[in-house]
């Protein structure tokens, strides 16, 4: 009986090896989902406007410099001013060229007050395919930034309130609203910034800058305070979110459109569907943080949805 018993065993596992030279195993490799922890990436680096108009950086209409093929596309990287490029990959199972990681995008846009609160901007997305795919227009529209503020920017964590100028133990002087530091702590800092204050005997609050005496000395207005202190905080020039998002048109690309964007001092958000898309641009302008009440420093960030 044990003789027949392993007669059978050799006979079965002869069959497995067998079947196993003939079949080919495929093993499944499931791409890990980020419904919950998507990552928000920088899609455009703080800066003022790339141009005047949408058309001084890309001229659909010219004859002589025509940039809507994708030769005319900003090489510069993101960092630089260049456009995002949504990685492609070849995924388990093999396609003959790289699937899109696009599908919907969430965008939301930050930026920096130079006029007071509730400064402006305008926007274009416009993207491309693959190699030799044309400009395409995803959507075009203006934005007004809002009061919550970005504190720290989502894609790395660093300092949206005081990027200009933070600091600490600075004197305040309660008669005139002025505050003073000894070390041109606030080089840079122009009439019509917002500053963070907080400090003794005062209520803390993001203020106008209306004078910017010298690289030492400051005044401010909308402060509350009961007298002089010299342990102030003081962070300028702080970037808020956008609240406000409007489109021109929501017919340019098959799937467009904006959600809590009616001016409730929240994040407002875009939505693309980029799939089949390989490079998306925010291509900004009216943001020159000096004329009327554009805006500045425009950062875009996005993570898929």
């Amino acid at each position: 009986m044990k003789k027949k018993s392993d007669i059978i065993a050799v006979l079965v596992i002869a069959a497995l090896v067998i079947t196993g030279s003939m079949v080919k195993i495929h093993i499944a490799r499931a791409e890990p989902l980020d419904t919950y922890h998507g990552e928000w990436n920088l899609i455009r680096a703080t800066a003022d406007e790339d141009g005047a108009t949408f058309a001084a950086v890309y001229d659909l209409t010219g004859v002589s410099t025509p940039s809507g093929n994708f030769d005319s596309k900003d090489s510069s990287t993101v960092a630089n001013g260049g456009p995002f490029h949504i990685v492609a990959k070849n995924p388990a199972g093999g396609y003959g060229s790289p699937v899109s990681q696009g599908g919907v995008y969430l965008f939301s846009i930050a930026g920096k007050n130079y006029n007071n609160i509730d400064d402006t901007f305008s926007f274009n997305i416009v993207g491309w395919s693959r190699t030799n795919g044309m400009l395409q227009m995803l959507a075009e529209g203006d934005g007004v930034l809002g009061t919550q503020a970005v504190v720290e920017y989502p894609n790395d964590g660093s300092d949206a309130m005081g990027e200009l100028v933070s600091e600490t133990a600075v004197t305040y002087t309660h008669a005139s609203t002025t505050f003073t530091v000894t070390n041109d702590g606030f080089a840079g800092v122009v009439a019509g910034m917002l500053a963070r204050v907080t400090g003794t005997n005062l209520t803390n609050a993001i203020v106008q800058v209306t004078t910017a005496t010298d690289d030492n000395n400051i005044i401010c207005s909308g402060i509350t305070s009961t007298d002089n202190n010299t342990d102030s905080t003081v962070q300028i020039n702080p970037a808020f979110w956008a609240d406000t998002i409007t489109l021109d048109e929501t017919t340019k690309w098959p799937v467009v459109s904006v959600f809590n964007a009616t001016g409730d001092d929240e994040v407002a958000l875009v939505a693309v569907d980029t799939t089949g898309l390989e490079w998306v641009q925010f291509v900004i302008y009216d943001a020159d943080a000096a004329t009327d009440e554009q805006a500045g420093d425009i950062t875009v960030f996005g993570r898929r949805y």
